[in-house]
């Protein structure tokens, strides 16, 4: 009986030993059975590991993607590729401690195979993924009938679209499975529908009863007319209307369709009105309205009989703040200021652009506790709106624009704001001191425009209406504003004007001008050394200070600018 109660713990003892040896000796280490991608890793402490990975699955190389027969290609250095070691080891040596005690040794022995981890950039492999989308995405195009002498369909073309978040689950599954080398197909999605046979059969039916039509939408004068070719170009496949191609109508006319409210302007002289323009109303298009009533109506037109259809034109108004018969009762009284400049040396081109912006900064009449915006008061500056080329000066460079000349118009308004004691809200010096603007006056009273900004504002704040009148003298090359209004006695000085800070001028700088014959040479700018300016401007009423500020301005060095002839 004895000898079989040893053989028996003889045998627990071994079965034993054989069990807890093991999880002894792989204590801290990975459990039996453990492979990254197939190779064995068991057995191993973390340091091991980290080593072993990065020896055995070195991120170098590429990843490839196709599409049809193109291949695109992903260096694993563009996008910061690689292993995070740390975390790896992690998932190998501690997947036993999270069965718990209880399957700890099972999982010991378990057979179990692991991926990477692996860390990337997100930011590069986003935008190397937007890069090859680009280059596969494709846009919807719907089909459309069209009216050119006859009705015909043009087949449109199903879009592609690349499903970028399961493009860069893609990218990132090759990496974990380290599938370098191996093509993968990227998902592409359709976008649209195209019509089938029948559609386009009912689609053409419905087409046929828009011909010679004509849908006219009015509003008193004001009239948009729509023809048979526009309306057959909305005829929708589906039974309905082509919503994409009205709401683009109808954005377009808005931008045309716009007019602000003109209030009545005067030119003063002498106390005397010499010009009268009469108010007129504002007003602008309704999109939404339009665009409702256009889809409710649309049924209607294919069926009517009328060939002149007429409609609502949906305007909403706006009123012109002064009309006709206040234009003589507007505080218009007397010279409130005056600013002057003289450019002598400007080019014909750019004396043009003066002439232009100051004739429209002209006659403007700003109400009591209003803000005078020379940008919105100037509008666009376009080639379209009668503008030319002309050189200007921007971030640190002269170049041909439009609309050159424009800040003489501005410097010189700003001189009369200063005179006139306006409480001037934005104003911005130039980066250089300009030749044209030191004519006739010391350097730091310049102002300088640009869409959207900076702007020149000022707020009316003398409780009656000021008239904004400009003089240009293109003999003389002069420029002159006054403004007009009705005197609260405030008195404006300018003190304590300084210069400091003066740095030479760099070397003289030399443009190519192709609208200039080979050999003739223009200079456009003097050479003009650095220099910061400041002066006060103080204004009272009755001995109190109602605006006091100090203005200082600071223009690096500038050089001399010359333009040579590169034309035929």
């Amino acid at each position: 009986m004895k000898n079989k109660i040893l053989i028996i713990i003889s045998i627990l003892f071994l079965l034993g030993t054989g069990v807890i040896a093991p999880l002894a000796f792989g204590f801290g280490k990975t459990g039996k059975g453990t492979t990254v991608l197939g190779r064995d890793y068991s057995l191993l402490g973390k340091k091991e590991i980290e080593k072993k990975l990065i020896e055995e699955f070195p991120m170098k190389g590429n990843l490839k993607f196709t599409e049809g027969e193109r291949v695109f290609v992903i260096d694993l250095a563009s996008i910061s590729a690689e292993i995070d070691t740390e975390q790896t080891a992690s998932n190998l040596l501690f997947r036993r401690l999270k069965q718990g005690a209880g399957k700890y040794v099972k999982a010991f022995f378990e057979n179990k195979d692991f991926g990477l981890s692996i860390r990337s950039n997100e930011e590069k492999t986003n935008q190397i993924i937007e890069e090859i989308a680009s280059q596969i995405d494709k846009p919807f195009i719907p089909s459309e009938i069209t009216l050119n002498g006859k009705i015909s369909i043009v087949d449109g073309q199903l879009g592609v679209q690349t499903n970028r978040e399961k493009f860069k689950e893609s990218v990132l599954g090759k990496l974990e499975r380290y599938e370098l080398e191996q093509s993968s197909n990227i998902l592409l999605e359709s976008i649209g529908k195209l019509p089938g046979e029948e559609e386009k059969e009912a689609a053409m039916e419905r087409a046929k009863k828009l011909i010679g039509k004509t849908v006219i939408f009015k509003d008193g004068e004001i009239e948009v007319s729509i023809n048979d070719k526009t309306l057959i170009s909305w005829v929708d496949f589906d039974g309905g209307s082509q919503q994409s191609n009205i709401n683009e109508y109808v954005e377009n006319l808005q931008q045309s369709l716009k007019k602000e409210p003109q209030d009545a302007v005067f030119k003063f002289e002498n106390g005397k009105v010499l010009e009268f323009q009469p108010d007129k109303q504002g007003y602008y298009l309704d999109g939404e309205k339009f665009e409702n009533s256009i889809r409710r109506d649309f049924p209607g037109w294919e069926i009517s009989t009328e060939k002149i259809i007429t409609a609502e034109l949906p305007l909403v108004k706006s009123e012109a703040k002064i009309k006709n018969a206040e234009v003589n009762d507007l505080g218009i009284k007397e010279l409130l200021g005056r600013g002057t400049s003289s450019f002598k040396h400007s080019s014909e081109i750019r004396n043009f652009n003066v002439e232009k912006g100051s004739s429209i900064i002209n006659r403007v009449l700003v109400a009591p506790g209003d803000t005078f915006s020379f940008i919105k008061n100037l509008g666009e500056v376009s080639l379209n709106n009668g503008y030319k080329m002309a050189y200007v000066i921007r971030q640190g460079k002269t170049e041909l624009d439009v609309g050159g000349g424009i800040c003489q118009v501005s410097t010189t308004l700003f001189r009369a704001m200063l005179d006139a004691g306006l409480d001037i809200t934005q104003r911005q010096a130039h980066a250089y001191r300009v030749s044209y603007y030191e004519e006739d006056t010391k350097p730091g009273f310049d102002a300088t425009v640009f869409i959207p900004n900076p702007d020149l504002r000022f707020v009316n704040d003398t409780g009656h209406y000021v008239l904004i009148q400009s003089y240009y003298d293109g003999v003389n090359k002069k420029l002159a504003y006054e403004i007009y209004g009705t005197s609260d006695g405030r008195k404006t000085e300018i003190s304590n004007y300084k210069q400091w800070g003066a740095v030479a001028a760099p070397p003289d700088v030399w443009i190519d001008d192709p609208t200039l014959p080979v050999g003739k040479v223009i200079k456009d700018e003097s050479r003009v050394p650095g220099l910061k300016t400041a002066f006060d401007w103080t204004v009272t009423r009755n001995g109190e200070v109602i605006h006091q500020k100090t203005y200082t301005s600071s223009y690096v060095p500038w050089a001399a600018v010359y333009r040579r002839g590169t034309g035929q």
